[in-house]
């Protein structure tokens, strides 16, 4: 009798351990983390959020996530303190358990429900989790501890994104086109009106202010045949119009038109893709599965390009608007070819300097820190599209290439392009030294 009770609580106890460590092995799974923010990531495409506004989503909820790992890793700290007007979160509740990386989704999940329109798909996003916790044994104590954890960070972070000037920039003066040549003017076939033209007052994240790191002037606008701007849109128009497959295959890939306008004879429709930014996004998550990065690791991997995404944004949309350049279909339409179309879609903005470019490069400078220069890895992120992956040697590899995609798309010049990979890498290397998210860059301070 002794024998069969002492096998009945050791089953037990034995099956408590094993629903302790199958909820454990499931929700501490990095590529969890990677999966939800894909789910995110079409979130943002459905609601059709133009890429400065899906940076800020990213950053934020990506901060969330981190400040909730940070409270729970001595191996990363606060941002507190670090970022302008950022109120530490609070501390878990003493004698309250906490399972950090389920609070972490949970808090990511809090500011992206709130920060897009789409509720009930991302309700849908957390009722999984949820029921992921309950099927896998997490206790029903800790869960809820965890869970209004996680919404407590959340809510600090978004207490801190309100002042960040976004509401404002939402009842600001539209943008008054001006009657100038060299001007940015609508562009052909939607003629929408210009996008974000105040984001360079959103607050940044690490950089001192929209203009920290300044582009040079663009070329002098000129029709004369002779002059450099003039050369510089015909080096656009004969590459379109002589491009390879490869080229075309690049320009495609990195397209990432959120709103695309298509026009069939006297028909028009429009079709989604995620933003630059959410491209990034898949590839942070490819990278920090390629090198085995623990929960943790991933979420500050993603902060960290978040952060430099954002700011890249604010930075680009700065110049931008400061210099207000036409772009190349409008230049050669007017003085070249009235009947040539770029290879992509020209999307509603100044030219000057290339949003892919500083972006993607502020991204991977980021990512080459964490993860060294030579990381290989395979873009899988354009499948849902229909896009056939590429490989790459390296970020900076696809950051390169995500900026020339531009010029073979006819819708930036040369020049532009490696402009803004200058200003990307500052921005990218700004955030690294800036903040400090991980204990060895405090003691190295």
């Amino acid at each position: 009798m002794r024998v069969l009770l002492f096998a009945i609580i050791v089953a037990g106890v034995t099956s408590c351990a094993q629903r302790a460590a199958d909820y454990e092995q499931v929700l501490h799974d990095p590529v969890l983390y990677s999966k939800i923010t894909g789910k995110l990531t079409d979130v943002i495409t459905y609601d059709i959020f133009t890429p400065p506004v899906a940076s800020r989503i990213y950053a934020y909820a990506h901060l969330a996530a981190f400040e909730v790992i940070a409270h729970g890793d001595s191996s990363y700290t606060s941002l507190n303190g670090q970022l302008k007007g950022f109120d530490y979160p609070p501390p878990p509740t003493a004698g309250k358990k906490i399972d950090f990386p389920y609070a972490a989704l949970m808090a990511f999940m809090e500011v992206g429900r709130t920060l897009t329109f789409s509720k009930d798909q991302t309700d849908k996003i957390v009722d999984s989790l949820q029921l992921m916790a309950k099927q896998h044994g997490m206790p029903a104590d800790r869960m809820q501890h965890s869970e209004d954890y996680g919404v407590a960070v959340a809510k600090a972070v978004l207490a801190w994104s309100k002042k960040d000037n976004y509401a404002q920039t939402r009842s600001a003066a539209k943008y008054t086109v001006p009657n100038e040549d060299g001007k940015w003017i609508p562009t052909p076939p939607g003629y929408f009106q210009a996008v974000e033209p105040q984001w360079r007052t959103i607050r940044t994240i690490a950089l001192d202010s929209c203009n920290q790191y300044p582009p040079p002037p663009p070329c002098a606008f000129g029709k004369d045949a002779s002059c450099e701007f003039y050369k510089m849109a015909k080096q656009v128009q004969d590459t379109v119009m002589n491009l390879t497959e490869e080229q075309k295959a690049i320009a495609s890939f990195w397209d990432c038109n959120g709103f695309k306008l298509n026009v069939v004879g006297h028909t028009m429709y429009a079709t989604k893709a995620m933003t630059p930014g959410g491209h990034w996004m898949g590839i942070t998550g490819i990278i920090s599965q390629n090198k085995k990065a623990d929960f943790n690791k991933t979420v500050y991997t993603y902060a960290t390009v978040s952060f430099a995404v954002m700011d890249a944004f604010i930075a680009c949309w700065d110049a931008k608007y400061t210099f207000n350049l036409v772009r190349p279909e409008t230049v050669i339409n007017n003085y070249i070819d009235p009947n040539w179309k770029p290879y992509l879609q020209t999307p509603p903005f100044p030219e000057y300097t290339s949003g892919h470019s500083i972006i993607s490069t502020a991204a991977a400078t980021v990512l080459e820190h964490i993860y060294g220069k030579q990381t290989p890895f395979r873009d899988s992120t354009e499948r849902a599209w229909g896009f056939t992956d590429r490989n790459f040697d390296s970020p900076r590899h696809a950051a390169d290439e995500a900026g020339m995609s531009r010029f073979y798309g006819g819708i930036h010049y040369r020049p532009s392009i490696f402009v803004a990979r200058d200003q990307g890498e500052k921005v990218g290397n700004c955030i690294l030294s800036k903040l400090h998210m991980r204990k060895e860059q405090l003691a190295s301070k």
